[in-house]
């Protein structure tokens, strides 16, 4: 499944679930961290990472580690307050949108699916990483993307209260 597919609405609605602490929809538990590599992997399932890929902090804060032989500079990055990421499955689940059981079972046409996203892993922080230097706050296009939430939230901002203090 693509990116595109996965943003391309199926149906009007979607529910997010956390598989991990079915309680704590809606919290902030991150229990895992995110890498963003520079580069394109063509594989998804099980790998083992914590094996061969092994980040080293370096006293300034960075990070280093090395992926297919290549050298990697890394920079941990926080989200902005108030957000949390999430790690998610897509599923699909039946919806019986008849009004009794009777109908249910004589209806011809048949149960319509819901698209459920499932949290498996949520996150605060992730570490984003480049080949020849460690990513510049000031200089990273994903870095600078995360500011443009602060910008949107202050442009956004009800500004009634600050107006009428000046009066």
């Amino acid at each position: 499944m693509t990116v595109n597919e996965i943003m391309q609405p199926k149906s009007d609605v979607v529910n997010l679930r956390n598989i991990k602490n079915p309680s704590a929809e809606g919290s902030s538990n991150a229990n895992c961290l995110l890498h963003l590599l520079p580069c394109s992997i063509k594989y998804d399932g099980p790998a083992k990472t914590e094996t061969y890929f092994l980040p080293s902090e370096q006293p300034d804060g960075t990070y280093e580690a090395s992926f297919r032989g290549r050298q990697l500079f890394g920079r941990k990055i926080a989200l902005p307050d108030l957000y949390s990421g999430h790690v998610v499955i897509e599923t699909t689940v039946p919806v019986d949108t008849h009004d009794s059981a009777f109908e249910s079972e004589i209806a011809d046409e048949p149960e319509t699916e819901q698209r459920e996203l499932l949290t498996v892993e949520n996150f605060d922080e992730l570490m984003v990483w480049e080949h020849d230097r460690v990513p510049a706050v000031d200089d990273d296009e994903f870095i600078a993307s995360l500011e443009w939430i602060d910008v949107a939230a202050s442009i956004h901002a009800d500004c009634s209260s600050a107006t009428d203090n000046k009066n």
